[in-house]
Order: structure tokens, then sequence, then C-alpha cells
């Protein structure tokens, strides 16, 4: 697993993301549950108590209360229908996505004690969810932008994520960075971040591959359905 020290630093309890050596960690599918416990027992977490999302390459982000408590991961709790980020003020409450290349957003608000999680994939990110999810912990808990600190975690690289000429011009026009056919997910989001009020100084990119550095489950590299757990908690 990768720790987000950047985030742990200012507060946040816990803020972590899987790797291959943790298992599968695929959310709401059995096949997943062996690696979601192991990597959440490494956390000194309880799995079950873990909040996530029906993903769906949307834009819409949940606010999670006390009631939403493993929503998702406990039997009976049904994960939240089309939703692509989380965002929670509940302290020991941890929320979480899950990636393959993908690319996860970590925010913190230490003002307002507010933390937030995203699944920026290339449709999301097209439609701006991180910049959805910085103005949803604005309207919901009193967030000033300003005062959000941001990673952008190991997805798929500037360098290797390579599309179709159809989805590049579809990103191109939507103002985002390409070169050719090669997409740039961590400057899109890093810019959709700035824009929405986040300081460039408070943004760290974590700058790892997924597709080429080899230690996370890629769609791109491997195509077996397994996936990378990202995971904060206050």
């Amino acid at each position: 697993m990768i720790r987000f020290v950047e985030l742990e630093r200012l507060g946040v309890a816990v803020a972590a993301m899987s790797d291959r050596s943790d298992g599968d960690c695929r959310a709401h599918d059995p096949a997943g549950e062996p690696g979601r416990r192991a990597f959440c027992a490494a956390l000194a977490i309880d799995c079950t108590e873990v909040a996530v999302g029906k993903q769906v390459h949307g834009t819409r982000v949940a606010v999670v209360t006390e009631a939403d408590r493993g929503r998702g991961s406990a039997r009976g709790l049904a994960p939240f229908a089309e939703t692509d980020a989380l965002i929670t003020a509940e302290a020991g409450l941890p929320v979480a996505v899950t990636v393959a290349d993908c690319v996860p957003v970590l925010l913190f608000d230490p003002v307002k004690e507010v933390i937030g999680v995203t699944h920026a994939g290339r449709a999301g990110t097209v439609q701006g969810i991180a910049r959805c999810t910085v103005e949803a912990m604005a309207a919901s808990f009193g967030t000033n932008p300003a005062d959000v600190h941001a990673v952008i975690g190991p997805s798929a690289g500037p360098s290797s994520y390579e599309v179709s000429e159809e989805l590049a011009r579809e990103f191109a026009e939507a103002g985002l960075p390409t070169r050719g056919r090669l997409l740039d997910l961590w400057e899109a989001n890093a810019c959709q971040l700035v824009k929405a009020g986040v300081p460039r100084g408070q943004l760290t990119v974590s700058g790892i591959c997924t597709i080429t550095d080899g230690r996370f489950h890629s769609h791109r590299a491997h195509a077996n359905g397994m996936r990378n757990m990202v995971i904060i908690m206050r």
C-alpha cells in the first residue's frame, strides 16, 4: 500500500491506497472481500464500516453521514447509487473509491475538518468531477476552497494513457491537456482543482503511473477486473 503522508501530517487519520500486494479490493463484490479485509486490517479499520458508491464515471457527490456508515460494505447496506465521490465531516468514518488506472483524488479541509475522495476516470474528468467535489464540500459544510489540500494518487500517467482520436479530441475540446492521443489526467484534474479555488501549492501529484509502475492493479496492464482501494478517514 501507499500512504498519503501529505494529508496525514495535516491531521487526517488515514489516507491510503492499496496495491497488488494487498490483493483485489474491488468494492461491494464478494471477490474483493479478502483483499478489502486485509487492506483495512492493516490500517486498523473495520472493513464493514467503509462507505462506498456504485461508480458510474459520473459527477454525483454523496454527503456521508453517520447513518451511512458501511454503505456498500456491510451486508444489507447498498452502496450510494451512481456515485463517484464521497465527502464527510464525520470523525472515524472511512470513505473509499476503487480504481485501476482512473484517478483517485483525496481532499482535506483542515479548517472545517471535512474529507473527500473522488474517482476521476476519463469521462468523470471531462465532466469535472474533481471540481464538483470541492463545490459540494463548500455547499454542504462551508468549506473555503482556499483551505483545501489535495492529493492526486497513482493512476494512468500522461506518457502511457493513449486513447482513440475521437476520445482525445473530446478531451481537448473540453480544454483539457493532451499530447496527440495521450491524455494527461493528472494535470487535467489539477487544473480543475485550481480553478475551483484550491491553491496549487496545496496540491500534490503522486506521479506514479499504474499502467507502467507494476505495483498496482491496472485495467490497461492486466484487464483482470481487480481494483485498488483508496480510503480516507478523519
